[in-house]
């Protein structure tokens, strides 16, 4: 049973209580003894219900004298999609996935099942389920976006907590550590680049490990993105603008040949119009075609003899069984670039600020790192072509 105290540093009365032996204590918010103890009263009909398991959502709710909002499973889902909108198509499609599939476990309709009955055992189900399928941090990113959608609807009071909140994220498989993506070494890009198919890539190459652009971004460059040196764009997940000075010789050659070859073109005109359109969205929902370049990317890997065939492990059809996770892709020539810069001594903010990744601790630091220093930084980079 909890009890009223008067906190020597305060005006407003307090309330006290003991769980396992261990003091707890919060601020009533009131010097008012009959108002404090209208809330002690207040916390000691939850905890009685809660010790008898019976703090419900309806229960919560008629305690505080507040309506309960019930709300659908599915009218939260689709609210909650509206609101990430804002985000990269991929990003957006892969969201839905996770809130397609929650809703498809739980047989989500108009009416049932209400967001106020999920509860975290449910949750935990759900995501074993997910686990058993796909692999640890697939789960975990099925976990993250669940949390971010409950964290939301508490934020509109439509819960009372998080049921995603207090499960714990898995730990990877021994496969899964084994297969983890990795950066690239020296001898591994040079195979790469005499295996790449054509002009493009090659060029996708070079400037994915002397840029770290993602490979959306290569292949919807523009003329105008090209300006004294520098390439500026909009990095196509964080909508982060990005300003990376072209310090290797190797990739201002191959930039020069490309103008000379191009010819007389608008400066709004893709570098590569055919890999541009292949990759630019191509329905009314904004998805892209992220995966058939990277499934082209991976058949150059193949062929450098750095990974086998792709081949699906034999645990049903269709995307959500588990696959063999790569620890090669066109990915990697951005932690090669992350790490070689790190390696050649480049301040963490260096790096961050080049690849587009962002951090509020960092951003409380900086505004913006200044264009020599990243001048400076990069061209430390060992250049790996002649």
């Amino acid at each position: 049973m909890a009890w009223l105290y008067e906190h020597p540093r305060s005006r407003n009365w307090f309330i006290g209580w003991r769980v396992s032996g261990k003091q707890f204590n919060r601020s009533t918010g009131t010097s008012d003894r009959k108002q404090a103890e209208k809330k002690l009263g207040l916390h000691n009909l939850m905890a009685a219900a809660n010790r008898d398991k019976r703090l419900t959502e309806d229960f919560f709710y008629s305690l505080l004298g507040k309506e309960v909002q019930r709300a659908t499973l599915r009218d939260c889902a689709d609210r909650f999609m509206d609101g990430k909108r804002s985000k990269s198509p991929g990003t957006f499609i892969r969201y839905k996935q996770v809130m397609d599939s929650f809703c498809e476990y739980l047989h989500a309709g108009d009416t049932a099942p209400l967001i106020a009955d999920i509860n975290g055992e449910t949750m935990q189900s759900f995501l074993n389920d997910v686990h058993v399928r796909t692999t640890g941090s697939t789960a975990n990113f099925y976990h993250s976006v669940l949390r971010a959608f409950f964290n939301n609807a508490v934020d509109n009071d439509k819960l009372s907590e998080n049921p995603a909140a207090k499960i714990e994220s898995f730990k990877p498989s021994i496969e899964e550590a084994e297969h983890q993506r990795r950066a690239f070494d020296a001898s591994e890009i040079k195979l790469v680049y005499q295996a790449a198919t054509n002009s493009f890539w090659r060029f996708a190459i070079v400037c994915g490990l002397y840029t770290g652009l993602r490979l959306g971004n290569v292949a919807t460059l523009r003329w105008s993105n090209l300006k004294n040196d520098t390439i500026t764009t909009i990095d196509i997940k964080d909508h982060k603008e990005l300003t990376i000075p072209v310090c290797s010789p190797f990739l201002r050659n191959m930039l020069s040949e490309l103008r000379r070859k191009a010819g007389n073109v608008k400066a709004e005109a893709y570098i590569f119009d055919d890999y541009a359109t292949l990759y630019l969205p191509t329905s009314k929902h904004g998805e892209n075609n992220s995966a058939s370049l990277s499934l082209e990317f991976r058949k150059i890997l193949v062929k450098a003899g750095l990974l086998e065939k792709y081949q699906r492990k034999d645990q049903g059809t269709g995307a959500s069984c588990r696959r063999t996770v790569a620890p090669l892709s066109f990915h990697s020539l951005r932690h090669t670039f992350v790490s070689t810069l790190k390696a050649s001594g480049a301040p963490q903010m260096v790096a961050r600020e080049l690849a587009g990744h962002s951090s509020d601790q960092v951003n409380e630091l900086y505004t913006h790192t200044p264009p020599e220093l990243l001048r400076k930084s990069l061209k430390r980079l060992p250049e790996v072509f002649k």
